[in-house]
């Protein structure tokens, strides 16, 4: 239908474009912004594929290279600023960024995932572009990627608020990392429970909580248990054990079912082998981890993924999907060991 539209009603296929379409549609401001990101990453992931069926014929497994085509440079954009960093580990990373098979699986097909790794990506290797050259072309790629990030899953760009102030405080400001998180995060736990009296439109918590219910109206053959959200800080309190217990240590090898099950039970086991590792091993390196901008960003910016993936999400094949680019940050930040030379 694409290809159709792109052939014979180019003014329509590019139409779908045109911000101010979906904006239109609604009576408020905030209901338009919220369709005209919904159809941007359907248009971001679909359209593309009726150039792709120009060339294929519309050969599903040949669009499938394509479209990895464009999500590989997600990829090697992440790469190259973890050795632009850390130049002596580049085969590990090498191996974390391109054969960790969660990863492979994940970030790879038609999936809004590999876009959305892609504009993470771009926006993060440009962000330390532009803390290093003060360059304007170097800004002005890192918030295309934070607007396609923001696209692609709007509440992974605004998580990723905190951890890129913190960032900025840190090496602008010369702070160190650790009190640059501890008062960015601080101000930003205060405002986001004294949103609880806000409107609905502006109010974060009621934001989650009428997220995880669009998530239990939802069915699937497996569900973990995942109290119900409230607007309240008490709920998100009696509801943090359960959503931790989820994202951390679940599937456990003996409540698996079927084969994506025993796949996640055994990278959430190879998860925790590599945390003992770390703590009985290179015990120089944890120091760094926590004083290192970027290593700090990488941690603070999966655990607050996860911990938002526990609170809204109770299905197990979506919290593994949705886990995937946090665990891969995670893993970074335990893999790294000691170096006396920093960049950054």
């Amino acid at each position: 239908m694409e290809k159709d539209l792109l052939l014979h009603q180019t003014d329509l296929f590019l139409r779908d474009f045109n911000p101010m379409v979906p904006i239109r549609k609604h009576a408020t401001l905030s209901a338009g912004l919220r369709n005209l990101v919904d159809d941007w990453e359907y248009n971001l992931t679909v359209k593309p594929q009726a150039f792709f069926n120009l060339v294929s014929g519309g050969n599903y497994y040949i669009n499938i290279v394509f479209f990895s085509f464009i999500t590989f440079w997600g990829h090697f954009w992440f790469f190259s600023l973890l050795v632009k960093l850390f130049p002596d580990q580049r085969k590990k990373w090498f191996l974390l960024v391109f054969f960790f098979p969660p990863v492979l699986f994940w970030l790879s097909g038609f999936r809004g995932d590999g876009l959305l790794f892609f504009f993470l990506s771009l926006c993060l290797l440009q962000g330390y572009r532009w803390l290093k050259t003060r360059s304007g072309w170097a800004l002005a790629w890192a918030v295309l990627g934070f607007i396609g990030t923001f696209i692609m899953r709007d509440p992974v760009a605004m998580l990723l608020v905190p951890a890129l102030l913190s960032v900025f405080i840190t090496v602008r400001y010369n702070v160190k990392p650790w009190k640059s998180v501890i008062i960015v995060y601080g101000i930003s736990a205060i405002l986001f429970f004294v949103s609880v009296g806000l409107s609905p439109s502006f109010n974060p918590v009621k934001m989650i909580a009428d997220r995880q219910a669009a998530f239990f109206a939802l069915h699937g053959n497996t569900r973990y248990q995942l109290g119900e959200l409230q607007p309240t800080v008490g709920s998100f309190l009696k509801v943090l054990p359960e959503a931790a217990l989820n994202v951390f240590f679940r599937p456990a090898p003996w409540e698996a079912k079927g084969m994506l099950q025993l796949v996640s039970a055994a990278d959430i086991c190879f998860f925790w082998l590599l945390v003992l590792l770390a703590l009985f091993r290179n015990r120089a390196a944890w120091k760094q981890r926590f004083n290192h901008p970027f290593l700090l960003f990488l941690l603070v910016t999966a655990v607050t993924l996860f911990i938002f993936t526990g609170f809204t999400v109770p299905f197990p094949g979506a919290i593994v999907r949705y886990k995937v680019i946090p665990e891969l940050f995670l893993l970074c930040w335990i893999a790294y060991t000691y170096n006396k030379k920093l960049h950054i």
